[in-house]
This record gives structure tokens, sequence and C-alpha cells, in this order.
């Protein structure tokens, strides 16, 4: 029998129930659940019996009797089921910044994802490459802002044309909807401060310079960023957020934060006058006080902001209204956030970013990785980790075909540990578990990777890291990356 993720608790019982076209469900709610997810399910000789603690964990209980199907055909074995999530946060990434996503496939996607119960969906929408969001009181952050000259991510992708494309609100409301009819909560991501080309090359005077540019057609970390100091910034900030979350109604608004070079603050009037002002040490606590200030008005709102674990560097991020995102770090920050009892959400580069290739995050990686192991998270910390995500950023990901080979079934993987926290069966029976939905994917038009990529010897490892690192790594990018480094530890990374 092939479910994923593994049910908390499954009994197989003697004897089948058999049906012509499709079995008849009862379905009940019952309060007497700890969670709201919980769902019992029941076949017997008398029918298919569901309960859960909501709505949604009905839903639950109908996407586990869904992958029963497609294991038996005309009849179901007699079991019960009782089953709940170790993690309320279970999440997925999509980056259309870089390469641009139909809303038909990513609708693909979200199938893909409901059927292994993952039920929080990132959508990146804003980078130094494009912003992806129809924007009214700005126009231009869209007519500008989603379009770049060419697309040149590696030695592979040298692409000349002119790449434009963005959402309309409209494409995005069927989106959030299309979520929503499958308990997902679509969390939008504004990236602040760094990470801004597209919006400044459509405004540049909210900018530290304040002058022109065009979005990005490379990948990578760049100095010009969003100036703190000016009013007009803020006004533009306030206004993408206001938009964004009339379309996007869930809890979560996630406004970046990573990779936000110092160097133009430090040498900005406006931006040192408002650290003066405000009576901060350096450069890092005015990044806090801004990722602050913007979650402040998301509570007004009714919005948990998220951002990612760079803004813990100044020391003064305000956890009554903020969830950390885990991703990359050397000074364990956001250990010591968890252990404070704030919220993280674990999204660590390894192993959990499937846009690295199977050499790198293989899938039997992923399938051991346990979110609450971290070194040195306490008790504490333990409780206070919300859940897991796995982000597939879109820089070498040119397309949907190459997006379902990097994401499947990696991330059946995160389904089961994201559900069953390190409470797993076997990963030899998970690989025949696996190869079982990549077929049924690929019956949905979703083209998953092959068994021979998911996991390789030493010798195949190191030869894939080669090869990945051939194409996207220059001289340039190299030394871009280390002067980035190097301006980022004047800014005060301490």
């Amino acid at each position: 029998m092939h479910l994923i993720p593994t049910p908390t608790k499954l009994e197989l019982k003697s004897g089948f129930y058999y049906f012509e076209k499709e079995p008849e469900v009862k379905k009940e709610i019952k309060h007497s659940f700890e969670k709201d997810e919980s769902y019992r399910l029941t076949i017997n000789a008398d029918g298919v019996f569901i309960e859960g603690a909501s709505e949604k964990g009905i839903y639950y209980g109908e996407t586990t009797l869904k992958q029963l199907m497609f294991n038996y055909r005309g009849c179901l074995p007699f079991l019960y089921i009782s089953d709940e999530p170790e993690f309320s946060y279970r999440g997925f990434m999509l980056d259309s910044s870089r390469h641009f996503f139909t809303v038909d496939e990513v609708k693909k996607i979200i199938d893909a994802c409901a059927l292994f119960k993952l039920n929080k969906f990132h959508f990146h929408l804003t980078d130094d490459q494009g912003f992806r969001f129809e924007m009214e009181k700005y126009p231009l952050l869209t007519e500008v802002g989603s379009k770049r000259r060419a697309s040149e991510f590696s030695r592979e992708e040298n692409d000349q044309n002119e790449y434009a494309h963005y959402y309309t609100k409209a494409e995005l409301k069927e989106i959030v909807e299309y979520c929503h009819e499958r308990y997902i909560e679509v969390i939008p991501e504004f990236d602040i401060p760094g990470h801004t080309t597209s919006l400044i090359a459509a405004y540049p005077e909210i900018s530290c310079k304040g002058e022109k540019t065009e979005p990005e057609t490379k990948g990578g970390i760049f100095e010009n960023i969003l100036c703190v100091g000016k009013e007009e910034t803020f006004n533009v900030i306030y206004a993408v957020i206001d938009e964004m979350c009339e379309i996007f109604t869930d809890k979560y608004f996630h406004i970046g934060g990573d990779e936000a070079p110092k160097k133009n603050w430090i040498e900005c009037p406006h931006c040192r006058a408002k650290k003066d002002e405000l009576g901060l040490k350096n450069f890092q606590e005015l990044q806090g006080w801004l990722m602050n200030e913007i979650a402040k008005y998301l509570k007004k709102k009714g919005k948990t902001a998220i951002c990612w674990n760079d803004a813990l560097k100044g020391g003064n991020l305000d956890s009554n209204n903020m969830a950390v995102s885990l991703w990359l770090e050397k000074n364990n920050k956001s250990v010591e956030w968890a252990n404070s009892g704030n919220k993280l959400i674990v999204e660590c580069n390894v192993p959990l970013y499937v846009d690295y290739p199977y050499a790198v995050n293989s899938l039997e990686k992923i399938y051991k990785f346990k979110p609450k192991k971290l070194k040195g998270l306490t008790e504490v910390g333990e409780n206070s980790v919300l859940g897991i995500e796995s982000p597939a950023w879109s820089e070498h990901i040119k397309n949907f075909e190459e997006l379902a080979f990097m994401c499947f079934p990696r991330w059946f993987a995160v389904a089961e540990t994201a559900w069953n926290g390190g409470s797993k069966r076997g990963y030899l029976q998970f690989m025949g578990t696996s190869q079982f939905y990549c077929d049924i994917l690929k019956e949905m038009k979703i083209p998953a990777s092959e068994k021979s990529e998911w996991d390789g010897n030493p010798q195949k490892t190191i030869k894939g890291l080669i090869k990945h690192g051939k194409r996207i790594l220059t001289p340039e990018s190299v030394v871009d990356f280390l002067r980035i480094q190097k301006n980022e530890l004047i800014g005060g990374d301490e």
C-alpha cells in the first residue's frame, strides 16, 4: 500500500469493500480531536466513514481515500486510520520572478502538493529580475518592473530576448481560490529592502542614489537596495502591501529581508540620518527596525509577517508579530530565536532547496532530515518550530518541465517530514512509494524525475557538483560575491 505521508496510525484488517464507480462515503465532524487537521478513516463491510476535526480534517481524510483508490481498483481494504500532522506549517515555495510560470502551470503544482497534504504556498512574486504583481497605484512597477531586456542566468542560458510577464489581479485571485478549495494558504512574498532592482527601475527615487537602472538579467546579490531614509520609499512599500493584501487574504505575509548589502546605506545621508535619529548602533539594526515597522503595518491588517533569518543580524527583530524563515546562517541566531520561544520555519538550503541538483540535495537526504534536530535547539526551541518549507528558486529553472523534474519526488519527502516529523518508515519502502506516485504525476502531465536521478554514490555526487558549479559560476559572480560579503561586514554583521 502506497501512501504519502504515512498515516500516524494504520490498522489493516481482513476483507475488502467492493463498489462499482465511486464508494459511498459518510462524513462527520467530531470536535473531540486536538488538532483541526486530524481525521479518522474507517473502511468496513458497511462502507467508508470519515470523521474529521473540521472541514479541513474531512478533506485530508478524503485525500487519503483518493490515494487508496490509486492503489486499488473497484475495491478498498478494510482498515482503520487515525491521523494528524506533526507540523501545522507544511510549505512549498515557488519563485515566479526569475522565471515565470503560467496560472495553469501553478495550478498543476498546487494539485500535486495538495495530494500530499502540503498546506502553505509561499509565492515569491518580486525580485531583482522581475516584479510579477499588477499594481494600480504605482503602475510603473508592472509596466517597467515586469520586463527585463534579457535572461543571462548561467552559461547555459544567455537569451537576449526581452522577458516580460506578470500576473493580473484576477489571475492571482483565481490561484488563491484554487488553493483555498484545497485547504492551502497562500503567502505572498514582497522582498525588501534587498532584491528590489525591479522596483528601483520603475521608481529610481526610492533608492539611495536615485540613479536610473533596469531589472537585472542575471542572478546574484546587488547593492542597489531600497533607501530607508526617504518617505517615498515607505509610500511605495505600503501601497504594494495594501494591494497585495486585497488578493492574499490568509494569515501570513512574507517580507523577505535576505541578502541586503549595506554599502549604499553606509554612504547615503538619508539612511545615516535615519540610523542616528533612531539611536541605532549599525545598519543591521536599521534593517531590523525596517522589518519591525513593516510587521506593525501588517499587524493592523490582521497579518503575521515572515522574514528570512538574515534580518536577525541586528539583534532587534520584534518577536510579537514575526516568524523567521531559516535558510542559511553561521551564527546560530535562528536557533537562539526559537529557543526564546519565537516562531521558526525551517527551510535550510541544504537539504530543502529543490533548485539545487539531486547531487547536492538527494531524495534520501531530504527524507532523513529532522527539522527539530537543529544543533543547539532546546525543548522550547523544538516547540517553537512551526514546520518546514521547501523552496524552488527559479534562476536555473527555466520552464515547467524543469520545475516538475526538480520538485518531484523531493517534495514527497518534504510532505512526509512535514506530516510525521522524525517518525518514518524505511527509506527503501519510501523509494518504492515515490516511484508509484511519480507515475501518477506523469499521468497528470507533471513530469517527475526518473529514479536514476534521485540519489547517487560519492563519485556521482562529485561529478554533479562540478557540473552544477560550471553551470552557475563565472569569475564575475565569484568576485561579486566576495565584494558583497566584505561590504556586509562593514555594515555591522554582528
